[in-house]
C-alpha cells in the first residue's frame, strides 16, 4: 500500500517493496502521516465494500471525478500547491482498474485521500472566501473559511449564450436592478426589461448572480441550462440564496465557473473563456 502512495507522490513505483517504501519515508513525517492515512482508508474501504467490487469501483470513480473538479478550480485560481496533489490523484486513479482486489482498494484509498486534501486546501486558500459554480451539476457553492454558507441549484446560460468559464470575481452589486436586453428588438436573443431584486456582478459584459422570479425554483439544477428558463449568460438562483450572497460577498471575492464534468484538469481548463484578469473573451450577456 505504501508503495502505491509513494508512486502517487512521485517518489517511487508500485513495484517498490514495503521495506524500501518504509525506509524512504522514515525521514519525512509528512509522508509517514500520508501513508498512515491512506492505509487506514484502505482498511476501512476493504471492510465496507467486502463482496461488493462494483461499489468499490464506483467509489473510486466518484472520488477521482470530485478530485479533478476541485483541482480544476485550484488550477483556475493558480494555486500551485494543488498540482502535486493532482498528480498524485491521477497516478492513483490510473491504478483503479489494475491489479488484484487489494491493489485496487489501495488505489481507491489513494484517490479519496488526495481528493480530500485538494478540497480542504481549496477551502482555506486566500481569504477563505470562494464562490464556485459547476456547469455539469448546475450548482453554486459559497465557502467562508471552509464553511459552506450557500449550496444551491442554479440555471446558467443556454448553449448559444453560455456562462463564461474560468476565474472571475465579484465586481459590484445592485439592488434592485432592471435587466435590459443588449440585443435589439427583433433579435432572437432580445428580451423585455426585466426587474430583479438583487444582482452580484462577476463580469464586465453583464454576467451576474441574481434571482429570477419568472423561473420556478423546482426547475433549477442539472440540465436546466438546456431548458426554457436558461439564461443569456447570467446565473439564476433562488431569492434566499441571492440575499445571503449579496450581503456576504465582498468586492473581489473569487467566482470560479468550471465545467465540473470530472474529466482531467487539462480538459476542463481548456474550456476557459476569460482572460487572465477575468474578462470574458465572448460578447455581451444578460438576464
Amino acid at each position: 500500500m505504501v508503495a502505491v502512495v509513494l508512486a502517487g507522490l512521485g517518489l517511487g513505483s508500485p513495484g517498490v517493496s514495503a521495506v524500501r517504501a518504509a525506509g524512504a519515508s522514515q525521514s519525512n513525517p509528512a509522508l509517514i502521516a500520508e501513508a498512515a492515512a491512506i492505509k487506514a482508508e484502505a482498511n476501512r474501504l476493504a471492510a465496507q465494500y467486502r463482496g461488493n467490487p462494483q461499489g468499490l469501483a464506483e467509489a473510486g470513480r466518484t472520488g477521482l471525478a470530485a478530485g479533478r473538479n476541485d483541482a480544476t478550480v485550484a488550477e483556475f485560481l493558480k494555486l500551485g500547491w494543488a498540482r502535486r496533489l493532482s498528480a498524485a490523484l491521477e497516478r492513483n486513479g490510473a491504478l483503479l482498474d489494475k491489479g488484484r482486489a487489494q491493489q485496487r482498494t489501495q488505489a481507491v484509498a489513494g484517490v479519496r485521500y488526495f481528493a480530500s486534501q485538494i478540497h480542504l486546501g481549496l477551502l482555506h486558500a486566500g481569504s477563505g472566501r470562494l464562490i464556485t459554480v459547476s456547469l455539469q451539476a448546475q450548482e453554486l457553492t459559497a465557502y467562508d473559511r471552509g464553511r459552506v454558507i450557500v449550496d444551491t441549484p442554479v440555471t446558467t446560460g443556454r448553449p448559444a449564450l453560455p456562462t463564461d468559464v474560468g476565474p472571475m470575481q465579484v465586481l459590484s452589486k445592485d439592488a434592485p436592478w432592471t435587466m435590459k436586453s443588449p440585443w435589439p428588438k427583433g433579435s432572437p436573443d432580445w428580451y423585455p426589461d426585466t426587474p430583479v431584486q438583487m444582482v452580484v456582478w462577476f463580469t464586465k459584459n453583464g454576467e451576474g448572480l441574481h434571482d429570477a422570479s419568472w423561473q420556478p425554483d423546482s426547475t433549477l439544477g442539472p440540465g436546466s441550462q438546456n431548458g426554457p428558463y436558461a439564461s443569456h449568460g447570467c446565473i439564476h438562483l433562488p431569492l434566499p440564496a441571492v440575499r445571503i450572497l449579496f450581503t456576504w460577498a465582498t468586492i473581489g471575492t473569487p467566482v470560479v465557473v468550471y465545467p465540473g464534468d470530472g474529466s482531467p484538469v487539462a480538459n476542463q481548463v481548456a474550456q476557459q473563456s476569460v482572460d487572465a484578469l477575468g474578462n470574458p473573451t465572448s460578447g455581451m450577456r444578460g438576464d
